[in-house]
């Protein structure tokens, strides 16, 4: 499941990528057309991978001894964690968005994080 999130992201990106129109040419007659100079060089590249996740914990007041003990608050795209016993519960009726969240629970694992229930930056 995990590795379809992955590739659907990347589709998805290189088709905004690939969605832009292209420059014109220098003998376009179209107004407004952008034309670069032959020497110009190209824009420079994105550095480092392109990453999905919280930057620092976000740590609940509710305590735990062990990772079982802590549960998403909410059932869809829940942004904090918190003891099992206070997660709201998915009903039968509950409908999921198919959106990723890059700081919700989609990327990033409930844990027992010093003694407290917290949503973590998923380990690289």
């Amino acid at each position: 499941m995990q590795t379809l999130r992955w590739s659907l992201t990347a589709l998805a990106l290189g088709l905004v990528a690939c969605a832009g129109s292209a420059a014109e040419g220098p003998g376009s007659t179209e107004p407004g057309a952008i034309q670069s100079a032959p020497n110009e060089p190209p824009p420079p590249a994105a550095e480092g991978p392109i990453t999905c996740g919280l930057p620092a914990p976000v740590v609940s007041e509710d305590p735990c001894t062990k990772d079982a003990e802590c549960a998403p608050a909410e059932p869809c795209h829940a942004h904090a964690c918190v003891a099992v016993a206070h997660a709201k519960p998915r009903t039968p009726d509950t409908v999921c968005s198919t959106m990723l969240d890059c700081k919700s629970v989609d990327a990033n694992p409930c844990v027992c994080h010093e003694g407290r229930c917290a949503l973590v930056p998923k380990p690289n």
